[in-house]
């Protein structure tokens, strides 16, 4: 062993991670990406996404919390209100732009990305792909709106993780494969969204219009049916001849199963268990009016 270089000794690798997630990023996000949709705003600057979403994670969790400890919630009934209403007309545009357009234009504008048809109309369904990416970063606001409100109960995990994640989910499809077999997703949630935006707006005007609302519950169960549906879709899609890639395969999968059993576990807890609870309290408040009622006449 004489003479032998203690460095030789050491098993050396070439493999450079950084490299390598560089060039993922560079194959599935730059390389491939239609040159017209680069241009758009957003789309074509990935580190201003990245920007938005850590000062909105910062501000939900540290910030905003700090800065209304000491203070009282603020009334915005004056703000949200029109933003709702804002909101409900944005998606129901949305909606109704992805529905006209993949239910008149035939199986194959609905069926490939725009990477492989250059149709007129595939270009429209990426722009509208672009306007429901645009609404994720303004529906960040509901969230602003919680914390400036003190609607602590409605910061769930859930809803941080969401509106975290769908608007760099988007960012990644325009930059990879915009319209066909991936404008489903959008398609459905801007309809859900039209539900919600109007519940939310209906009930921000405040407790005694609220107390008769009793379809919050259907609301999560119609976003349970939306992530059922996007499986289902993508499942199916090889049967009816889409050339669909595995990576928008296995992402759309991905997402749409990861989603589902996070509202699954919110709808437990918020509504199953919950309800259990309350049934539970109630049977603990009669037993004890029962117990006082006896020692009264025992006395």
């Amino acid at each position: 062993m004489e003479g032998t270089n203690p460095v030789n000794c050491c098993i050396r690798s070439d493999h450079n991670f950084v490299q390598d997630l560089a060039d993922i990023y560079d194959d599935f996000l730059i390389k491939y990406t239609d040159p017209v949709i680069m241009q758009w705003p957003l789309v074509r600057n990935d580190r201003l996404n990245c920007i938005i979403i850590c000062i909105y994670v910062v501000f939900v969790n540290f910030i905003g919390p700090r800065f209304m400890a000491t203070r009282k919630p603020y009334d915005l009934r004056w703000l949200i209100v029109p933003y709702n209403i804002m909101l409900v007309i944005m998606n129901f545009y949305i909606f109704l732009g992805f529905a006209r357009i993949r239910w008149f234009s035939g199986l194959e504008i609905s069926c490939q990305p725009l990477e492989i048809t250059k149709d007129a109309n595939a270009y429209k369904l990426a722009e509208f792909t672009w306007w429901f990416y645009v609404s994720k970063f303004i529906e960040l606001s509901d969230t602003v709106f919680f914390v400036l409100r003190k609607k602590d109960r409605q910061l769930t995990r859930l809803h941080l993780i969401h509106h975290s994640s769908v608007p760099l989910c988007m960012f990644c499809m325009l930059r990879s494969e915009p319209g066909g077999y991936n404008t489903f997703f959008p398609l459905a949630n801007s309809f859900v969204h039209v539900i919600m935006y109007t519940y939310y707006g209906v009930s921000a005007l405040g407790d005694e219009v609220t107390i008769h609302l009793k379809f919050k519950k259907y609301i999560t169960i119609t976003q349970l049916i939306q992530f059922i549906l996007v499986l289902s879709y993508m499942i199916s899609r090889p049967w009816y001849g889409c050339q669909v890639s595995y990576r928008a395969y296995y992402v759309n999968m991905g997402i749409a199963g990861f989603f589902f059993v996070l509202f699954c576990n919110f709808y437990w807890n918020e509504y199953l268990l919950a309800r259990e609870v309350r049934k539970e309290a109630q049977k603990s408040k009669y037993r004890l009016l029962m117990l006082n009622g006896e020692q009264k006449k025992s006395s």
